[in-house]
């Protein structure tokens, strides 16, 4: 059940990761779109005035030129073209519509028979709009030419070709493009340590919950071992057998203090103790003889291992062991024992749990740590694939060895730098 709960977990941190994702680029699209339908929109009134801008400025240089011979303008109208990026061509008309310049020169001295600019209309001497010339589609600005004496003496053509105008206009679609799409690479991967970050917390609240659960659980086999103890005093004091009572209590206070003071001497550290003594009340409760391993020892300062993590493995195959000989042995008189050993040095630890249960069947040997494998039925604790997860992700290994009908004995070994708990 808790491993279901898990996945579903797992799923929803997977699909909010996706809505996060489509989001990102989703707003991001939108953002450059607009940004970039804004961006042409102001290009596109940009080189109208731009255009307007430069035609007067080639207006005033025009009025220099009074004086040039038709050879000497065409090198300084040339000279002029060279120097502005923003304009394709320049024409030169007269009053009796001849070209007296043209920036192609093939032009010159030719009959001008274009659209012919009403001037009547736009008192400022210039407008612009688009029309079609010799050269294709283009924008132009129409400026008027007048003498010293304010007489019409022609018109100059200032002239944007439109394919220029829409390779500017995709330039600026490619670089929203690059920007979008370096924008959207920035952002995913942002998420992606952000989410990688969220779900290691996750992790780690799920190993300190599903710790805390198993510290609760022994405590309340701990309370169950004492009440039923307190049933047998309550008894013995009801038949007036008060110096057995006296005599149980010492005994089984002694006991007690000796299994805790045991552990608590040999396992360096208080919830790992904790846990033991729980699971040895729990393993009383279910009939089953628990048995600390000669020679254990557990010591912090040996390896650097969070106490979630040794709760949360310990007590899952602990408990794996109990349900498995509550499950598979019925006979009456038949001996029940659960072995735990372990043991530390400098940078690595061992855990041994050993049962006299009915083993682990051949055919579902390579099974029994995947995802949702289970012979018990659901809601039995986390699992074994969560406890190897567990292991692996704390640079160990967990491996077993099973006789059918004789029981099975797991072991962990985990080896890393030195470091205290």
């Amino acid at each position: 059940m808790k491993e279901k709960k898990s996945g579903e977990l797992n799923s929803i941190r997977k699909e909010i990761r996706r809505t996060q994702l489509v989001l990102i680029i989703s707003v991001t699209i939108l953002l450059s779109l607009g940004g970039a339908f804004i961006n042409i929109s102001s290009a596109e009134k940009d080189f109208s005035e731009s255009l307007q801008n430069t035609s007067e400025l080639i207006t005033r240089l025009y009025s220099f030129t009074k004086n040039y011979t038709q050879p000497e303008l065409c090198i300084y109208m040339d000279s002029v073209v060279k120097e502005l990026t923003d304009v394709d061509i320049i024409s030169v008309v007269d009053k009796n519509f001849n070209r007296v310049y043209h920036t192609h020169h093939n032009l010159i001295n030719t009959k001008y028979d274009g659209t012919i600019p009403d001037f009547s209309t736009h008192k400022s001497g210039y407008y612009t709009e688009d029309d079609i010339g010799p050269s294709g589609l283009q924008r132009r600005t129409y400026s008027a030419i007048y003498d010293s004496d304010e007489n019409y003496e022609g018109f100059i053509m200032t002239i944007r070709l439109k394919s220029s105008m829409k390779l500017i206009t995709f330039r600026i679609l490619m670089l929203f493009v690059v920007v979008t799409v370096c924008a959207i690479f920035v952002e995913a991967l942002i998420a992606f340590i952000i989410s990688k970050k969220i779900k290691k917390e996750f992790l780690a609240f799920t190993e300190d919950f599903e710790g805390t659960k198993i510290l609760v659980d022994s405590m309340r086999a701990n309370n169950h071992d004492f009440t039923n103890k307190l049933h047998v005093i309550l008894g013995l004091i009801q038949i007036g057998e008060y110096d057995k009572a006296v005599s149980y209590i010492q005994n089984i206070s002694m006991i007690q203090r000796e299994t805790i003071s045991k552990v608590m001497k040999l396992i360096e550290n208080p919830s790992f103790a904790a846990l033991i003594v729980g699971k040895i009340a729990r393993a009383s409760e279910c009939d089953v003889r628990f048995i600390l391993q000669e020679g254990i020892c557990f010591r912090s300062e040996d390896i650097a291992i969070p106490s979630e993590a040794l709760v949360t493995i310990t007590g899952n195959l602990i408990d794996n062991a109990l349900d498995e000989m509550n499950k598979s042995i019925s006979d009456i008189g038949t001996v029940k024992e659960l072995v735990f050993g372990v043991y530390t040095r400098p940078g690595s630890l061992l855990i041994t749990v050993k049962d006299t249960g009915g083993g682990i069947p051949e055919e579902i040997g390579d099974k029994i740590f995947e995802s949702g494998f289970s012979t018990k039925g659901t809601g039995r604790g986390i699992g074994l694939f969560h406890t190897k997860q567990l292991v692996e992700s704390l640079g160990g290994k967990i491996s077993y060895e099973s006789e059918t009908g004789r029981g099975t004995c797991f072991m962990v070994t985990i080896t890393k730098g030195n470091g205290v708990d």
